[in-house]
């Protein structure tokens, strides 16, 4: 029997999963603050829906199929548009809408690091608020996870709005499709040299000159003080939506944001601001989240009265910046000697798991060496030893497997100790 799996397609094994518990629990304590209603969208959509997004250029990376009557199905490849597909049908809710949700996709994409075939998202998305006040919030939540998670991550603000003005009105482009191209070149500079671009799309039809220009004026980045007096020598007007969002995240005391007009996202429907997050310390991960106004869906759903904007996260990326920041949760081992131990392990065990504190023990004798070796083995930060001497004393020996120092005392005040260090490291 053939036990592999589909190419792109993957087991999360149990160290990977205690990550992704992680950015989930961080994701759900952000979408509770900043009051976001949970759902999920469903798994299956028609096709149809699915190809709304960037009509039938989507069907190479959307799993499709026939069901048994015949439909043309497919597995969804995000959670935006199951979401927006929700909320468009729902006309009894009242905007502005705010949903979260957190679940897997598929998507039929050329494998590579950190990217496979079925992964994890986590999404938010605002719907029918038009204003800077509703971007700036779903920034301000997005970079909240990453701040829950203790990752170190800057966060990138574009605009298509000023990048489009700067085309149609500097470089002369004005056919849609054109400019739509200028723009995906953009996307694509992280991933191709300028002379590997200026070929492609020269190929396309759009002159050497033009191509120059749009990537020169993708340069453009930094602080807003100094981004707005270049785009201005752009003679680029259209800068009120940066503005007015660079005003809301300094009052929300958002820190580390860069405004970049190279940023502009791959997806065709994306209409103002739209931003990307990565993490400083591992750069080569990408972004760990992206997002932005997206009016255009809705419309296409019937909705032209609900503006949209929200954010998605890959959580398998940020799960590999949790695992180079070596972030784990506390484990408590208890390690027994004899019958009387034994039975005073269990309490103690019980003990700790009701105070909220991760332990585990032997499930069958051993020798006290190789409980040690087991609980190093788990990555313990702690092992609680207790055997006939203990019980006797009213005591036990607790061992730190860091510093490989040991010290006796009641179970009450080594579990105060332990919990002491844990709620240390979470500030």
């Amino acid at each position: 029997m053939d036990l592999s799996l589909p190419r792109g397609i993957r087991d999360v094994p149990p160290a990977d999963h205690e990550a992704h518990e992680k950015i989930r629990g961080a994701f759900y304590e952000v979408a509770r603050l900043f009051n976001f209603k949970l759902m999920e969208p469903a798994p299956l959509e028609h096709l149809s829906v699915l190809r709304a997004k960037s009509g039938s250029d989507i069907d190479a990376q959307i799993y499709s199929f026939k069901d048994k009557s015949g439909r043309d199905i497919g597995l969804r490849f995000d959670l935006t548009v199951g979401m927006t597909r929700y909320v468009a049908a729902r006309r009894d809710l009242k905007p502005p809408i705010k949903l979260a949700s957190f679940g897997g996709v598929w998507r039929y994409d050329e494998p590579q690091h950190a990217r496979y075939r079925w992964f994890h998202q986590w999404d938010l998305e605002i719907f029918g608020a038009s204003s800077a006040e509703a971007d700036a919030e779903i920034i301000d939540a997005s970079q909240m996870i990453f701040k829950k998670l203790k990752l170190n991550t800057t966060v990138k603000v574009g605009d298509r709005k000023t990048v489009e003005g700067f085309i149609r009105k500097r470089v002369g482009v004005t056919g849609e499709e054109k400019v739509l191209e200028l723009m995906r070149a953009l996307d694509k500079m992280s991933k191709k040299s300028r002379s590997d671009l200026v070929k492609e799309y020269v190929q396309k039809g759009i002159s050497r000159d033009q191509v120059e220009a749009v990537l020169d004026f993708a340069g453009t980045k930094g602080s807003l003080d100094a981004v707005l007096p270049e785009l201005t020598k752009q003679g680029t007007s259209d800068t009120e939506s940066l503005s007015e969002l660079h005003s809301s995240l300094e009052a929300r005391n958002v820190r580390g944001v860069e405004y970049d007009m190279s940023i502009v996202r791959g997806i065709d429907y994306y209409t103002g601001i739209v931003f990307e997050i990565s993490d400083r310390d591992h750069a080569d991960l990408g972004a760990l989240c992206g997002g932005g106004r997206y009016d255009l869906l809705p419309k296409i759903f019937g909705r032209p009265d609900l503006a949209a904007t929200g954010a998605a996260g890959g959580v398998d990326r940020a799960a590999l910046s949790l695992t180079r920041s070596e972030v784990a949760e506390t484990l408590v081992y208890v390690a027994s000697i004899g019958e009387e131990g034994s039975k005073a392990a269990a309490r103690a065990l019980s003990l700790l798991r009701n105070a909220g504190i991760r332990a585990d023990a032997p499930l069958s004798p051993k020798a006290i060496g190789k409980q040690l070796q087991d609980a190093s083995d788990a990555g313990a930060s702690w092992t609680i030893i207790v055997g006939a001497k203990e019980v006797a004393s009213g005591q036990v020996a607790l061992r730190n497997m860091l510093s490989r120092t040991e010290e006796r005392l009641p179970l009450e005040q080594a579990l105060q100790k332990i919990r002491a260090e844990i709620d240390a490291s979470k500030n």
